[in-house]
């Protein structure tokens, strides 16, 4: 995953389609949305996983007891990535939702 760094932003005061140009991540960078959207759906996919190797495990059809480990962990990290990325979202829009004009 690359991140776009926060340099050569436009100030404030920058209105028009000019400023709007410059707004757009560059070539190479993924916008915030498409993170969170891209975290959100790794979660997903790993609950899921996570889920069909619980109920075979209920079941009694264990193949292999590490690719379960595996996915368990797997569900974890992406579990610790949305929230986190939640969280700084929400902190940001509060330091934005702060700022005096």
């Amino acid at each position: 995953m690359y991140l776009v760094p926060l340099s050569n932003l436009p100030s404030i005061q920058e209105q028009g389609p000019e400023a709007r140009k410059r707004a757009v991540p560059q070539e190479g960078g993924q916008s915030f949305a498409s993170i969170m959207q891209e975290a959100i759906d790794t979660l997903q996919q790993a609950q899921q996983a996570t889920a069909a190797d619980s109920y075979d495990l209920a079941m009694g059809n264990v193949e292999s007891l590490h690719s379960m480990m595996i996915n368990s962990a797997m569900e974890a990290t992406a579990v610790e990535t949305a929230v986190q990325l939640t969280s700084r979202a929400v902190s940001a829009y509060k330091e934005i939702m702060q700022m005096q004009i």
